[in-house]
């Protein structure tokens, strides 16, 4: 065969793979601009402080809240926040998986987030060790530690967001609980219906959990949970379309005391009280971010913070162990 045919079906060859590659960035440009403009096209009132504060008048207050890690990862802090506008970057942080449970005096619990599962852990923590993390340890998921407390109580979950690392134990969960449970998931318009490329994967995980009855709250600054008075959501945005803070006033032997779990509107306290963002790169190219809405959550929280409520951060460990919320079981 002469040397040109013979270079031939290579030349095809490198065509096709050519063309495939292009067609892949491609496809992974027009993602991340649907989802940059889309994140950046909500921007939903917040409510007041007066209104949070409205919520802890109510008779039927939870009387306990605690919190669980399904797994820890030693992890640069320049990861999480973006070093340049840092003013401390060679601070430690461990990135936790925080779940918390709110429990009623007559057994009623609401479960905020699902954290992961140990297999999950696993696989979330394999590319944080490819920039610099420590390999991930899990803890065990909320089927494991939480289920066996759980099972025949009247039983409810709402999520900050729909990513894998705060949804997916809500499957092993629902295969945990007795059989014929249901589980009131509570979620805002925006959260139901608006979906991006990142969180894809985890709406997915709530059509597979099988035990989850879906209620609609109303499209507010602040919805209240129906039959878990004290709880409520604010629509958050700015991290994911359907980001929510999740607040509850917990009725303590100490007094009542107010609680916002703020999911990844920062993944450590410092973003919150130095208003610094997370990386560039990530808000940019991992999970599409509005810059400007999140400057504002991250005001509306230091705000809360300074008045007297416990901001709680899903993925700062050390900042979790200062806020007194006790460890499930301890």
């Amino acid at each position: 065969m002469p040397p040109s045919d013979r270079r031939s079906p290579l030349r095809g060859i490198a065509r096709a793979v050519g063309l495939v590659l292009a067609v892949g960035v491609a496809t992974i440009a027009a993602l991340l601009l649907h989802a940059h403009i889309q994140i950046r096209g909500i921007d939903p009132e917040l409510p007041s402080l007066e209104a949070v504060r409205a919520q802890a008048e109510l008779a039927d207050l939870p009387i306990r809240v605690s919190t669980w890690n399904t797994a820890s990862q030693v992890t640069p802090r320049k990861q999480v926040l973006e070093a340049s506008l840092d003013p401390d970057p060679q601070a430690p942080y461990v990135m936790s998986h925080a779940v918390f449970l709110l429990e009623w005096a007559d057994g009623r619990a609401l479960l905020v987030d699902a954290g992961m599962d140990r297999e999950q852990a696993q696989s979330f923590g394999r590319p944080i060790e490819w920039v610099g993390g420590e390999p991930i340890v899990p803890h065990g998921g909320v089927a494991e530690r939480l289920a066996p407390a759980l099972a025949g109580r009247p039983l409810a979950i709402v999520f900050t967001h729909l990513h894998t690392d705060h949804v997916g134990g809500v499957v092993s969960l629902c295969g945990a609980l007795p059989g014929g449970t249901r589980m009131r998931l509570f979620q805002t318009p925006a959260q139901m219906d608006l979906v991006n490329f990142s969180t894809y994967p985890g709406r997915a995980a709530l059509d597979r959990a099988g035990c989850l009855a879906r209620e609609r709250l109303p499209d507010v600054p602040l919805a209240a949970l129906p039959g878990y008075p004290g709880a409520f959501v604010i629509r958050a945005a700015g991290h994911t379309p359907g980001s929510q803070i999740v607040g509850a006033w917990v009725r303590e032997r100490s007094g009542i005391r107010g609680f916002l779990f703020a999911g990844d509107a920062a993944n450590a306290i410092d973003g919150v009280r130095r208003d610094v963002p997370k990386p560039r790169s990530y808000r940019l190219f991992v999970v599409p971010e509005s810059e400007r809405r999140l400057t504002r959550v991250r005001a509306f929280l230091r705000e809360a913070e300074q008045a007297g409520l416990v901001v709680a951060l899903a993925h700062d460990e050390r900042h979790l162990a200062t806020t007194g919320i006790p460890v499930f079981g301890d």
